[in-house]
């Protein structure tokens, strides 16, 4: 369901300094008014948060600290919001100094509610480099003087980090990424070392595998035709369509059905993934845009772009395969053709 931005009420927050350059944790002893300019940029980025294809759930584990500090915060008392959150901060930020790449931020913790269901939100804004210019005095007259590299605060750019813990329903989701750590390992630290749980795929990761696994599954069988290969792709926009949902057993069963040893070889990689059993969905039509389209792209480098709708027709595009081998593709019923 997609939660709009006026569906959002904010609550309490506060912003805690997480510097690992200088290593340097402040934590904030008060809350954090926010004008109504800065409430409308964090709507904003809550409200992509909540709706983004790369969040992902996560296990509410009672048995972790992070989990058992939630429960015993009252969400209501302003003391205990800001203990808790700098309690928070304080543990995520030494997880932050186990690296030299995780970036310092501010974290900004706030609760807010929507659809009648209380939040806590873990938004670490990373800090970014910067160019500002000075206005300094020289015999009397103002001048632009030396470009200083500052931080700046980036409530204007898309969150790359955050948690969000539905304290109505004890449930997280996240947006994380993986950094390297001192002892060589590059993890998801939100998930694996700050949370201690263990997080889905996200549904963008997870329409990449089922969409490399059915193009690498077509390619392995040639003789099968192009035409074959291009109505896969179809059947799956139309299953998407249909349904509003990706189904991996029905995919699997409508896609390769007919060939015991594609829904083999289908079936293996989805079990790897762990996600035989999946049925999900995506919010944002930029994670599936190429279910809109076929691309064909020939040995000698031409790209052809068939939209969906007019390759289902079968009005203007036709495939004719060859004997030896030879594929002709012929475009029909075309009024105008202009070069771009």
């Amino acid at each position: 369901m997609i939660i709009l931005s006026d569906d959002i009420i904010f609550r309490k927050a506060v912003i805690h300094l997480l510097n690992v350059e200088l290593g340097k944790f402040a934590p904030a002893q008060d809350l954090f008014m926010m004008q109504p300019d800065v409430i409308e940029l964090v709507r904003k980025q809550v409200c992509y948060l909540l709706n983004s294809d790369e969040l992902k759930a996560a296990d509410w584990n009672t048995k972790e600290p992070v989990f058992q500090k939630l429960e015993q915060m009252n969400e209501k008392d302003d003391k205990s919001f800001i203990q808790t959150s700098a309690y928070l901060a304080d543990r995520l930020f030494d997880i932050m100094c186990d690296s030299v790449e995780i970036p310092s931020a501010d974290l900004l913790c706030l609760s807010f509610q929507t659809n009648q269901e209380i939040y806590y939100a873990l938004i670490k804004l990373n800090y970014q480099n910067s160019f500002m210019h000075e206005l300094m005095k020289y015999d009397n007259e103002e001048i632009i003087g030396n470009i200083r590299h500052k931080k700046i605060l980036p409530l204007g750019k898309r969150i790359s980090e955050g948690i969000i813990f539905n304290l109505s329903l004890q449930k997280v989701m996240l947006k994380e990424k993986k950094y390297e750590m001192l002892n060589g390992d590059k993890i998801y630290y939100l998930t694996e070392r700050f949370l201690r749980s263990i997080a889905q795929t996200e549904a963008k990761r997870k329409y990449q595998i089922l969409s490399r696994t059915i193009k690498t599954i077509n390619k392995k069988y040639p003789e099968d035709g192009l035409e074959y290969q291009m109505d896969t792709k179809s059947k799956l926009c139309k299953i998407f369509e249909e349904d509003q949902e990706f189904s991996i057993n029905k995919i699997g069963d409508e896609l390769f059905g007919k060939n015991p040893q594609k829904k083999m070889e289908f079936d293996e990689k989805m079990e790897r993934y762990n996600m035989q059993y999946d049925k999900f969905t995506v919010e944002k039509e930029e994670t599936i845009k190429d279910l809109g389209y076929i691309k064909l792209q020939t040995n000698n480098e031409i790209e052809i772009k068939i939209p969906m709708e007019e390759y289902q027709t079968k009005e203007c595009i036709k495939v004719e395969e060859e004997p030896d081998g030879t594929k002709t593709i012929v475009m029909k019923n075309i009024e105008q053709v202009t070069v771009e």
